[in-house]
């Protein structure tokens, strides 16, 4: 039996194929570009919105804003259920400019934007959070894995982004041999993320 033939040029015809967004997120897009600010593009975005909306998540912990822009997505997802984003940022100027995109977008009440140290910051924090998403340095990505666990509610469902980065070497492993979890590591294209050619990483609690 012959196999069914794949689309030519497959980047490119699924970089044609972005969802849609409005103009605040392409305006973010634009300045991401402009500025080397690694954001997770429209595809990832829309993942994580759809992510969220799947898992009815109200309670969502953010590790990682930069510019605010995947605080978007995630906060569009859980507002209509009453829900939050809580957000942490170590630089202070990307968190002022992410806390200005939260207010432009009539987000503000939406997502609570706290500067600081991400390490620092869920060791303070009690959950339970129904999804987390790490976007940190990827070194951090290891000593943040227990908290992640403790924080988040049994069948809740943490997202790493980034993980194809050697840097998260070590999360990925610890990860995937923990009991505790059903990791799926997936290299993909990913077009409009930083870089285009990355890993997500996807594990629910057990």
């Amino acid at each position: 039996m012959c196999a069914a033939p794949m689309i030519p040029s497959p980047e490119a015809y699924f970089g044609g194929l972005l969802p849609a967004r409005d103009p605040l997120l392409q305006h973010l897009e634009q300045e991401a570009q402009r500025e080397k600010i690694p954001i997770v593009g429209p595809v990832v975005g829309e993942l994580l919105h759809l992510l969220a909306t799947l898992g009815q998540a109200r309670q969502v912990l953010e590790l990682g804003t930069a510019t605010g822009y995947s605080a978007l997505f995630l906060a569009r997802a859980c507002k209509p259920l009453g829900g939050r984003v809580l957000t942490v940022e170590g630089d202070p100027h990307m968190a002022a400019r992410a806390q200005s995109n939260f207010e432009t977008a009539d987000l503000a009440a939406a997502i609570e934007l706290r500067q600081g140290d991400a390490l620092d910051v869920i060791r303070r924090l009690s959950g339970p959070y129904d999804l987390i998403f790490m976007d940190i340095d990827k070194s951090a990505y290891r000593p943040a894995l227990p908290d992640c666990r403790r924080l988040l509610r049994p069948g809740g469902l943490l997202v790493a982004d980034n993980t194809a980065f050697r840097d998260a070497d070590a999360f990925n492993r610890a990860i995937a041999a923990d009991p505790g979890w059903r990791a799926l590591h997936l290299y993909a294209f990913l077009p409009g993320h930083s870089p285009e050619k990355d890993a997500l990483t996807l594990a629910l609690r057990r």
